[in-house]
C-alpha cells in the first residue's frame, strides 16, 4: 500500500516558487531518498508533509487520509515523526528523558492523573521508561541513558534524535540530514542502523541527506528535486547515472534548466569568452594547516589544509555538507578554528576577529550574499567603502556592473537574485581585497546568469586579486580555476589542477553522487534489482493486510509484475493465493 502520496504539490512564498507540481509516492516499509542541490526545495517539502508549511496547491494523503489543513500535532498523532538538520534535543535533560517526553505528548497521561497518583498514570510512566530503554538498546545507546544530552558528541546526539522520533510510535519518520557532521565510518554505521530501525520498528523512512554514500547505500528508491521540480526518480543505480542528475549537481546547463525567457546582460563586456593568457600565481597568500572547526558539539571539518597564492583562483568543490562553507567561515573569523593554524599574508590570523581580518585585505561573500535588503544599492556600496577604511569611487563598481548604476536608488531586497549577487561582488570590488572568498555565487540562479557572473572571476584575476571559490556549478568553477580541492566528509579528499579534474569526470561525479559512473555494481543498494513500484495504487483494503506480511522488496516485485500484466495488484495477489491453495 502507498503510505504517503503527494500530487502536484506547489508552494509559493510571495513571488518565489519553492515547489512546483511535485508528486511522489512512498510505500509501506520503504526507505525513500529525496536529494537535490541547495535550494532545490527539499526542506520545504519536509515542512509541507509535517504541516509547518501549507502548500498553495496540490494534495497530500497519508494512509489514504488527506493531510489538508491538518495541524502538525495531529499529523504526529497519525504517525508522522521527523528529525531536524540542526539538532533539537533538550540539552539539560538526560537521554532517557528526551525519549520519554514525546511518549507523554502522544499518550493518555495528564496532569490530573499524575497529581492524584492514579494507577494508570504509574503504569504509563513505567511503560514509557521501558520502551525508551528498548529504543536505546536498538540504537546501541544503552550506556547513555542517564547522561545529559548536551554533553554527548554529535554522532551520539544524532542517534538520540532518531530515538526520540521513534518514541512517538511513528509509521513514517522523516530524517533531515542525519549524517551531517559525521565522518565516513560514522556514516557507514548510521546506514546499518537505519536498516535495523526499519526492520525492528516496522517504519517507513523518508531521507534527505547530502551524503550520497548514505543515500545510495540505504534507499530503495530516490527522487531528485531541482529548482522546486522533480528532475528524476528511480533506484539508486539509475539515479547515480542519470545525466540530468549529474548536470544538476555539477551545475551544467540542460534543456530542463535552461528553458525560459532570454536573460538580460548583467556584466559589461561583449565577448563572454576570456582569451587573455593567465598570469603565473605569486607567492603563497593564504595558508591553512590542519584546522578543525564546527558549531557547538558538532565538528564539521577536521584536518583541513589548503593554500592560495597571490592572483590564483582556487575552487573548493564537493557535496553539500562536506565542510566547504565551514572552512571559509573559519578562515574569515566568523567561527574559530579549534585546532590548526591559518596564516594570511605571512601573519597568523588564527582566532582573529573578522573585522581585523577584513582590514588585512581578506573579503568574504557568504552564502546567501549577506546583504541588507532595505538599503539601496548605492548605500550598500558606500558602507562597504566606509567599513574597510579604503574609500574607492563607486564608478569602479558601476563600470563593471552598469546595470547597478541604473538600479542605484532601488532597495537591494527588491532586486533579482542575479542583481543581488552583482551587488555582493561590487561591494568586494570596492573593498580592494588581496583575497576574495565567494561562497555559492550561483545559488538559486539560472545557468545563463551564472555564466555571466563567472566572467568576474577572471576580472579579479587580472587585477591580481586571489579568489577562493566554493561553488556547486562545478564545470564553470573548474573552467575559471587554476587548482581545486575536493571535500568529502569534512576533510580534503583530493587536490589537483583544475584541468586534471575536468578530465576526470568520474572523480567529480563520485564526490557528489557517492560513486563514479562506472562503479554502479560496486555499491550495495537496497533495491535488490526490483522496481520501486511508485505510482501504482493497489486496493488499500487488501494491501493493508498484505503489506504486513511481506518485505518491501517482494511487495515492489508484486507491483511490477501487475504492471507488466496490465492487472491490478489486488487481482494478482488473489490469483497467487488461489495457486498457493492448490
Amino acid at each position: 500500500m502507498t503510505m504517503l502520496r503527494l500530487r502536484d504539490v506547489g508552494v509559493r512564498f510571495g513571488g518565489l516558487v519553492a515547489l512546483n507540481d511535485v508528486s511522489l509516492d512512498l510505500n509501506r516499509g520503504e526507505i525513500l531518498g529525496l536529494i537535490g542541490p541547495n535550494g532545490a526545495g527539499k526542506t520545504t517539502l519536509f515542512n509541507c508533509i509535517t504541516g509547518v508549511v501549507q502548500p498553495t496547491q496540490g494534495s497530500m494523503y497519508f494512509e489514504g487520509r488527506s493531510l489538508r489543513l491538518v495541524p502538525p500535532h495531529e499529523r504526529a498523532r497519525r504517525g508522522i515523526a521527523r528529525t531536524f538538520q540542526n539538532l533539537q534535543l533538550w540539552d539539560s535533560m538526560t537521554v532517557l528523558e528526551n525519549l520519554e517526553v514525546p511518549m507523554d505528548a502522544v499518550g493518555r497521561r495528564n496532569t490530573f492523573s499524575d497529581a492524584l497518583g492514579l494507577p494508570f498514570s504509574g503504569y504509563s510512566e513505567r511503560a514509557a521508561r521501558e520502551r525508551a530503554r528498548a529504543i536505546l538498546h536498538v540504537l546501541e545507546l544503552d550506556g547513555y541513558g542517564d547522561r545529559l544530552a548536551g554533553d554527548l558528541p554529535a554522532g551520539i546526539q544524532r542517534r538520540v534524535e532518531i530515538g526520540r522520533a521513534l518514541a512517538m510510535r511513528p509509521k513514517l519518520v522523516l530524517l533531515d540530514e542525519p549524517a551531517a557532521g559525521l565522518d565516513a565510518r560514522e556514516t557507514e554505521r548510521l546506514a546499518d542502523l537505519l536498516r535495523t530501525v526499519r526492520e525492528r520498528f516496522h517504519v517507513s523512512l523518508l531521507l534527505v541527506d547530502h551524503d550520497m554514500s548514505l543515500v545510495m547505500r540505504v534507499c530503495d528508491f530516490i527522487y531528485v528535486l531541482d529548482f522546486g521540480k522533480v528532475l528524476a526518480s528511480g533506484d539508486p543505480a539509475e539515479v547515480r547515472n542519470d545525466q540530468k542528475v549529474i548536470a544538476a549537481y555539477l551545475g551544467e546547463a540542460t534543456p530542463e534548466l535552461s528553458a525560459g525567457e532570454p536573460v538580460p546582460e548583467l556584466v559589461s563586456g561583449e565577448n563572454p569568452e576570456v582569451t587573455a593568457p593567465r598570469k603565473e600565481p605569486g607567492e603563497v597568500l593564504l595558508e591553512v594547516e590542519s584546522i578543525a572547526a564546527g558549531y557547538g558539539h558538532l565538528e564539521v571539518i577536521r584536518d583541513v589544509s589548503l593554500s592560495v597564492r597571490a592572483g590564483e583562483v582556487v575552487a573548493c568543490i564537493g557535496a553539500n555538507g562536506a565542510g566547504k562553507t565551514t572552512t571559509l567561515r573559519a578562515i574569515s573569523g566568523v567561527i574559530h578554528a579549534r585546532t590548526g593554524s591559518i596564516r594570511f599574508g605571512g601573519r597568523d590570523i588564527t582566532g582573529a576577529k573578522p573585522e581585523r581580518i577584513a582590514r588585512m585585505g581578506l573579503a568574504h561573500i557568504p552564502e546567501g550574499r549577506g546583504l541588507f535588503p532595505r538599503l539601496s544599492v548605492e548605500d550598500t556600496l558606500r558602507i562597504a567603502t566606509d567599513t574597510t577604511g579604503n574609500r574607492a569611487p563607486l564608478d569602479l563598481a558601476y563600470d563593471v556592473f552598469p546595470r547597478l548604476k541604473q538600479r542605484r536608488r532601488q532597495a537591494v531586497g527588491t532586486l533579482s537574485g542575479g542583481e543581488q549577487q552583482m551587488v555582493a561582488m561590487a561591494r568586494a570590488i570596492l573593498a580592494r581585497p588581496r583575497l576574495l572568498m565567494i561562497d555559492e555565487m550561483s545559488q538559486g540562479l539560472a545557468p545563463t546568469i551564472v555564466r555571466q557572473l563567472f566572467r568576474m572571476i577572471d576580472v579579479f584575476r587580472e587585477q591580481g586579486i586571489a579568489v577562493l571559490l566554493v561553488e556547486q556549478f562545478v564545470e564553470s568553477a573548474l573552467e575559471v580555476a587554476d587548482r581545486a580541492y575536493v571535500f568529502e566528509h569534512g576533510s580534503v579528499a583530493h587536490e589537483a589542477s583544475a584541468e586534471e579534474l575536468r578530465r576526470d569526470r568520474n572523480l567529480i561525479s563520485g564526490s557528489y553522487l557517492g560513486a563514479t559512473a562506472d562503479e554502479t555494481a560496486a555499491i550495495a543498494v537496497a533495491s535488490n534489482g526490483h522496481s520501486n513500484g511508485n505510482g501504482h495504487f493497489p486496493h488499500p483494503d487488501l494491501m493493508e493486510v498484505v503489506s504486513m506480511r511481506m518485505p518491501a522488496a517482494l511487495k515492489r516485485a508484486l507491483e511490477e509484475r501487475a504492471e507488466r500484466e496490465g492487472r491490478t495488484v489486488g487481482a494478482l495477489a488473489l490469483d497467487l493465493l488461489e495457486e498457493a491453495k492448490r
